[in-house]
C-alpha cells in the first residue's frame, strides 16, 4: 500500500501489532502499483526467496497455489482455537468466504476490499429538487437534469456548464452494469466467458448513450473526473468506496484555500433488474516457508481480520470490513452518521459478486478494459467490441483447462 492507506497500515496498524505482539516484527514493504507486486510476487518465488505474506488477487492466488507455493489457511484453522472458524463461517460476509476459496479450500483471507459508489453534491441537488436515483432509469434521467449548458452555446466546454456525470473507460463499471442487467462473466460451467451476451451489450450500449446519444457524460482520464466534481463542473460520479478517504482530502485542501466546497453525499449504485455490485481489491496471502514464520504471518492474519481492526481499517481507508461484526464498531458508526448513505454503500456487499479466480483472467481481464475504452471511444459497437474481447479470453481459457 502507498499514500493515505499505507500510512495508516504502517503507522497505525503495523506498529500496534509489532507493539503487542513482542517476539513478531512485521515489516511493511511497498511496490507502488500490483503490477509491480505481482511481478516481484512471482520472482520471489522463482527464486525461492517469498515474502512471508503479502496481497495478491485471485488470479494469482490460483497460479500460486499450482504452484504449491502457499499454505492453505485452512489448514491453520483446524489446528487453531474454534474461534477462527467460527469467525469464518458466522461473521464474515459470505461473498469474502467464497471469494478466498479455491476448489473447497481456503487459500486467502480478504484483505483490502471496495466496492463502488455513487457521489453527489448535496446542494445542487437540494437546488433542483433531485435525489439519488435507485434504478438505472431514473439515473439516465439524473444524469440529464444535472447537465447544463450555462451559457447556451451548445457545446459543454466552459467553466458555466456542468456536465450530468464523467468517468474513465472502467471494466469495474461495466460489470457492475452487467451484473445488474442479469449477465455474468462466465458462463454456468465456467467454460467461456459470457460478458458478450445481450446482457453485456445493452451494459456497454447504456454508456455509450450517456456520452454519444443525451450528452450528459463525457469520458475522463485518471482522477480528473473526481476533481472536475470537486470543482462543481460534474454534478455525480461513480467511484470507489476508498474514493471518499482521497476526496475528504481534496475538500479539505480546497476549503484551506478557500475554494468552492459543498456537502458531499453518496449513495448506493442503482439497481436494474437485479441488485448487484462487483467487489474489487486484493485479499492476503501466507506463503510456505519456516514454520516460526508461518505462524506468526498466520497470527497477524487473524489479528487483522479481528472486528476491531477491520473498523478502523474501513474507517481510515473506505474499504469494506471482512465482518459483519466490524459494522456495530464505533469507529464505523460514526462515519455512518458522517455521511448517511454510506451505510447502505457498504451493506452492498450482502448482494456483492467478484471476478473469475482462473489465472485467464489476468489477460482476460485486459482484453474486456481494451473492449470497454474501444466502444465508448466509438471506434467499434458494443458487440463487435464485447465479440472481440471474448474470443481473445475464450483462447487464453481455453489454454488453462487443457
Amino acid at each position: 500500500m502507498g499514500g493515505p492507506l499505507g500510512e495508516f497500515m504502517e503507522d497505525s496498524l503495523v506498529t500496534e501489532f509489532n507493539a503487542t505482539h513482542p517476539y513478531i516484527e512485521v515489516i511493511p514493504v511497498s511496490m507502488g502499483n500490483y503490477r509491480a507486486l505481482c511481478q516481484k510476487i512471482l520472482a520471489s518465488v522463482m527464486a525461492g526467496d517469498t515474502p512471508v505474506v503479502a496481497q495478491a488477487y485471485e488470479t494469482w492466488t490460483s497460479q500460486l497455489i499450482r504452484g504449491n507455493a502457499l499454505v492453505p489457511l485452512d489448514s491453520l484453522m483446524e489446528l487453531d482455537t474454534p474461534d477462527i472458524t467460527d469467525r469464518w463461517n458466522n461473521d464474515f460476509f459470505p461473498v469474502f468466504r467464497l471469494n478466498n476459496t479455491f476448489d473447497g479450500r481456503i487459500y486467502s483471507f480478504p484483505f483490502n476490499k471496495s466496492a463502488q459508489a455513487v457521489y453527489y453534491n448535496v446542494e445542487l441537488m437540494d437546488s433542483l429538487n433531485l435525489e439519488p436515483a435507485e434504478t438505472r432509469d431514473e439515473y439516465r434521467k439524473l444524469l440529464i437534469s444535472l447537465t447544463n449548458d450555462g451559457n447556451n452555446d451548445g457545446d459543454l466546454l466552459d467553466d458555466v456548464d456542468r456536465w450530468g456525470t464523467a468517468f474513465t473507460p472502467s471494466v469495474g463499471m461495466f460489470e457492475n452494469l452487467l451484473l445488474q442487467g442479469g449477465g455474468s462473466l462466465l458462463s454456468e460451467d465456467g467454460s467461456r466467458t459470457a460478458f458478450a451476451s445481450q446482457a453485456g451489450i445493452e451494459a456497454l450500449q447504456f454508456l455509450i448513450d450517456l456520452i454519444h446519444t443525451d450528452g450528459s457524460a463525457r469520458i475522463s482520464s485518471g482522477y480528473t473526473h473526481q476533481n472536475d466534481f470537486a470543482e462543481g463542473l460534474v454534478g455525480i460520479v461513480q467511484g470507489s468506496t476508498v474514493s471518499l478517504a482521497f476526496m475528504e482530502k481534496t475538500f479539505q485542501r480546497r476549503e484551506e484555500n478557500g475554494e468552492y466546497v459543498f456537502t458531499l453525499g453518496i449513495a448506493p449504485l442503482p439497481a436494474y433488474r437485479e441488485q448487484a455490485v462487483i467487489i474489487a481489491g486484493t485479499n492476503v496471502i501466507l506463503f510456505k516457508s519456516d514454520s516460526a514464520e508461518v505462524e506468526a504471518g498466520w497470527e497477524f492474519i487473524k489479528w487483522f481480520t479481528e472486528s476491531r481492526q477491520q473498523a478502523r481499517w474501513s474507517a481510515a481507508t473506505g474499504y469494506i470490513p471482512a465482518t459483519r461484526s466490524s459494522i456495530e464498531e464505533p469507529e464505523i458508526q460514526e462515519r455512518f452518521e458522517e455521511y448517511p448513505g454510506l451505510e447502505d454503500v457498504m451493506l452492498q456487499i450482502e448482494y456483492a459478486q467478484f471476478e473469475p479466480q482462473q489465472t485467464f483472467w489476468y489477460d482476460g481481464r485486459l482484453f474486456l478494459s481494451e473492449a470497454v475504452e474501444i466502444a465508448l471511444y466509438g471506434r467499434m459497437s458494443a458487440e463487435e467490441a464485447l465479440s472481440r474481447a471474448a474470443t481473445l479470453a475464450d483462447a487464453e481459457l481455453g489454454s488453462e483447462l487443457d
